[in-house]
This record gives structure tokens, C-alpha cells and sequence, in this order.
């Protein structure tokens, strides 16, 4: 793909008069990559990861308004804000079907904005499943491709994102949706003679493209570079910097500086900084500091069953310490690995607590009791009265677990 690029001066302090002449102290190569949409089809690459699912209000059709061919009611309509304005947002309607009248089955997408859902074509159709250790009733929808409007000049950007419906076991037919984007923008580009792969991912489902949402440069060169440019391991916030790593050379280092609002171009620059991509990554890697750590001979003894573990505190004088986690939270599974196995961790627990995880998406009662707000959250628990002493949330080291303990 062309690319355009622009030396720029570092500001008027750049300059300076030395001996009757200029000299340039600084100067930085600016770098323009028009950036392609793309979405998930086929057998390439999609990123694997995405943002967290953005909530979207369901209320009734009204009864009067018709339904589209197949869908039956409850039929529920909702708004998802996509775009840079309120013309760019898109409305949806979740509606059952005859052999799904609890759930919402079917999703037709208002596609030409004219408020009438019976002109857009057919509904995204899902089969409900029940998730077997929660019992919900779950309705997924993948790949929906939405058109995002844009002026100047007017046109609709590709959007596509996958939606999702879940109902509680024997509650009633939902109010809510959610949907996280699927599509991304990318690019190639050569960097100081350097072949590299450019992408970016919106990180909040708005489908609009600025600061704070995610981006990544890797070299052509890189083993399974297709698949690095769009993995979490490399796509950073746009505060952050890229690198080039060159071969017996330093690494050159990128600094974001702007996106189009729709994604089709990226500007970045080639900077002069006296950091390593493995200097700067060094702060991401959560459990650096725990591999050197002795590993436990001993394991903490953990319970799943809270009165259980009440029962036995109160017999042996100890403590409650409860692990809420979720099968799907990331860092749960990394102080598994990490932390409850830690040798002094161990130790420190096993001497006065008794332990109990458990999982939230099933102890709703024990969340709600202890009010749980995210994954992981630890609660040191009285075992006489069974109320709380200390909580905190949100992955911990070894070292900040050793002080909550003591």
C-alpha cells in the first residue's frame, strides 16, 4: 500500500543558532498507513481478543407497529450508538420464534434507518443453549454487519460485530442485549526500509476510531506476524509505543499520533527514545516477579461449599478466606497458576484460614451477600458471625496477598 511520509521539525526549540549557523537537533519521520477494513471470513487471522460487551436497553414493539416475516412477539427493539453521531446509530429488534417463545431468537437490523424492520431482509437467527453450570439460556449472534454512517464524504463504513442474549433459567423473555465489536482495520507499510504490519481495534464498540483504542506494529518478518499484529501479546493503547525489532540493530520505536475517526489511515511516528520493546513491555508481564518464587510441597486445601468451610473455622479458630472467581476471568485462572501455589502464600493461608472458592456466576446469593462487583474479589470472612472483614478485588501478587493475609 503507498504511504506518505513527512519529516517534521520537533518544535521551534529544534532550531538553534550556533556560530552564525542552523543546526537540526531533532527531527522525527512521520508515517501515514491507509488502513483497510476487514472482518472475520474465510481462513486468516482475527484478533483474539475484544472488548468487553456493551449493554443495549430492549423495550417492547409497539403493538401497532408490524413485525417482520417469521418473527414473534415479545419483540423487543433497542439502539446501538455506533458512529460519530446520533444519525449514525443503528436500531435493532430482538423478537422469539414459534419454537422459542421465552427467548429472543431472531435479530433484524434497521439497516436504512427508515424505522420499519420489515425492509431490511432476514433476521440473524440463533438456537438457544443452556450453559450448564449456570443454567442460563443463552442466544448468540455472529458476524453482524453493520453499515456506520459517515460525512464529508457521506457513506457507510463496515462494522461488524457479534451480539448476545442471555436469560436467567425459568426468568422471564430479557430487556437486554450486548455486543462486542468483530471487525478491525489493517495494513502494510515499510518502516526505515523495514517491511511491518499495522493494525487497529476499536476497544469500546463505538465504532469510531481515536485515542485510547488499540494498535500494534509488528516486521513482516515475524513468525506468524498475520496472527502477532492482531493478538493481545503485541496491540497495545495508543499511548503506548511500537517497535520494529531489527536484526543487530536497535529497535525502532514508534509513537502514536492520530487515526481517521472511520479507520482508514493511521499516522504514526519513527521517534528517537532510549527504551527496548522488552524495557518497555517489561511492566505488562503480571507474573515476573512470581517466577522465581518456591512453589508450594503443600497446597492450600480449597472448599466449594461456604457453609462447609464456616463450619470448620469455627471448629478449628481459624478464618474464612473465599476466592470468588468466574470460569471465564482471565486473572482467576493466573493466580491459580501463580499465587494459591506460591510457597509462602500457601503457608500464611494454610495457618490460619480455611479456604472456599467460589464460582459467581452460580453463588449469586454469596455474591450478592458480599457485594462482589468484579473477578477475582477475596473476602477474609468471621466465621462466627459470617460477615465480611476485608475484601479487595482484581488480580494480586504473591507480595500483596501476604499483606492482605497478615
Amino acid at each position: 500500500m503507498p504511504t506518505h511520509r513527512l519529516l517534521l521539525l520537533a518544535g521551534a526549540s529544534a532550531l538553534f543558532v550556533a556560530a552564525g549557523s542552523w543546526t537540526l537537533a531533532e527531527q522525527s519521520e512521520v508515517i501515514t498507513v491507509p488502513l483497510e477494513s476487514r472482518a472475520p471470513g474465510g481462513a486468516g487471522p482475527t484478533p483474539n481478543f475484544s472488548p468487553a460487551g456493551t449493554r443495549v436497553a430492549l423495550t417492547d414493539l409497539p403493538s401497532s407497529q408490524p413485525l417482520p416475516k417469521g418473527a414473534v412477539r415479545p419483540a423487543r427493539k433497542g439502539t446501538l450508538q455506533v458512529g460519530p453521531s446520533r444519525d449514525s446509530w443503528v436500531d435493532v429488534l430482538a423478537a422469539a420464534s414459534t419454537p422459542y417463545t421465552a427467548d429472543l431468537t431472531q435479530i433484524f437490523v434497521d439497516a436504512n434507518r427508515n424505522g420499519n424492520f420489515t425492509d431490511d431482509g432476514p433476521a440473524v437467527v440463533a438456537k438457544p443453549s443452556q450453559n450448564d453450570k449456570t443454567k442460563a439460556w443463552w442466544s448468540s449472534f455472529d458476524n453482524i454487519e453493520l453499515g456506520v454512517k459517515f460525512k464529508d464524504p457521506d457513506r457507510l463504513e463496515r462494522f461488524v460485530v457479534d451480539m448476545w442474549i442471555v436469560r436467567d433459567d425459568k426468568a422471564p423473555t430479557p430487556d437486554v442485549l450486548r455486543y462486542s465489536r468483530r471487525s478491525w482495520r489493517s495494513g502494510a507499510v515499510k518502516v526505515n526500509g523495514v517491511d511491518a504490519l499495522v493494525a487497529a481495534m476499536d476497544a469500546n464498540n463505538d465504532a469510531v476510531y481515536g485515542p485510547g483504542d488499540s494498535w500494534s506494529v509488528v516486521q513482516a518478518s515475524m513468525k506468524n506476524a498475520a496472527s502477532a499484529v492482531l493478538s493481545h501479546t503485541e496491540a497495545r493503547t495508543t499511548s503506548r509505543f511500537m517497535f520494529i525489532e531489527r536484526d543487530g540493530g536497535k529497535d525502532l520505536v514508534l509513537e502514536f499520533k492520530s487515526i481517521a475517526r472511520d479507520g482508514s489511515s493511521i499516522t504514526f511516528a519513527v521517534v528517537d527514545k532510549p527504551v527496548t520493546k522488552a524495557e518497555d513491555r517489561l511492566p505488562d508481564d503480571m507474573v515476573r516477579e512470581e517466577r522465581p518464587r518456591p512453589r508450594t510441597t503443600a497446597p492450600f486445601k480449597w472448599s466449594h461449599q461456604l457453609e462447609d468451610a464456616i463450619a470448620e473455622a469455627k471448629a478449628s479458630g481459624k478464618r474464612v478466606f473465599i476466592d470468588f472467581e468466574t470460569t471465564w476471568c482471565g486473572p482467576c485462572k493466573t493466580m491459580d497458576e501463580w499465587i494459591w501455589n506460591d510457597a509462602e502464600v500457601a503457608a500464611a493461608l494454610r495457618s490460619s484460614y480455611v479456604g472456599v472458592k467460589l464460582d459467581g456466576d452460580i453463588e449469586k446469593a454469596h455474591v450478592k451477600r458480599y457485594a462482589v462487583k468484579g473477578y477475582p474479589t477475596m473476602v477474609i470472612v468471621d466465621a462466627a458471625t459470617g460477615n465480611a472483614i476485608k475484601t479487595v478485588s482484581g488480580y494480586q501478587s504473591s507480595k500483596q496477598i501476604l499483606s492482605f493475609v497478615k
